[in-house]
């Protein structure tokens, strides 16, 4: 079945292909700017490792019941490495159901804020320095920094149903997350050049 999920997704991957402009200076390996993007969004986590092909990640999410869903993720970076694309499918057994084409910016975040806990990031109080040891969830924001395009595959309906979140949570609660989140924070900062580290 995952042979039939890596050419459905392959084939949309060619949608696309040459959308970034080339990048101005030299970038991280590819594959650690896949595992930024991915640490971000939230598909690399548990210690599970994606399925990697040339210049993409797949990642499977963990089902334990047969008959559940299961969702494949492709993610890839190209002549920008600051933007990636994702492109998800939702696969009930035996059928497509939706499809989800995204892109990722990371150039876009303006705001970068660190909190102690949980609680304090849901009621945006106490904030800390995103260099503190007690920083365990960091929360990005910026216009636009993650917008997908979904479709069904059902087909019960052919329109898209497009989407924009403006934030993204990154949470450090272990010393694995935090290295990972160190390592996405650099970067997002040095890297991309993103608005939020602008003068730090």
């Amino acid at each position: 079945m995952r042979g039939g999920m890596k050419a459905a997704l392959g084939a949309m991957a060619t949608v696309l292909a040459g959308q970034a402009p080339a990048a101005a200076q030299d970038a991280p390996t590819d594959a650690g700017m896949r595992e930024a993007h991915a640490v971000l969004l939230g598909l690399a986590q548990d210690g599970v490792a994606p399925v990697r092909e040339a210049g993409a990640d797949i990642y499977y999410s963990i089902v334990d019941n047969p008959n559940a869903p299961r969702l494949v993720t492709r993610l890839e970076v190209s002549g920008a490495p600051c933007r990636a694309r994702t492109i998800s499918a939702l696969q009930f057994p035996e059928r497509w159901a939706t499809l989800t084409i995204g892109l990722i910016d990371l150039s876009r975040v303006t705001t970068a804020i660190a909190y102690a806990s949980v609680d304090d990031m849901i009621a945006e109080a106490r904030p800390v320095p995103l260099a503190s040891p007690e920083a365990e969830q960091v929360v990005l924001t910026g216009a636009g920094l993650y917008c997908s395009s979904r479709l069904s595959l059902s087909g019960r309906s052919d329109a898209a149903d497009e989407t924009c979140t403006d934030r993204l949570d990154l949470p450090m609660m272990d010393e694995e997350q935090k290295a990972r989140g160190r390592q996405v924070l650099a970067i997002v900062a040095d890297f991309c050049k993103a608005p939020a580290f602008e003068g730090k």
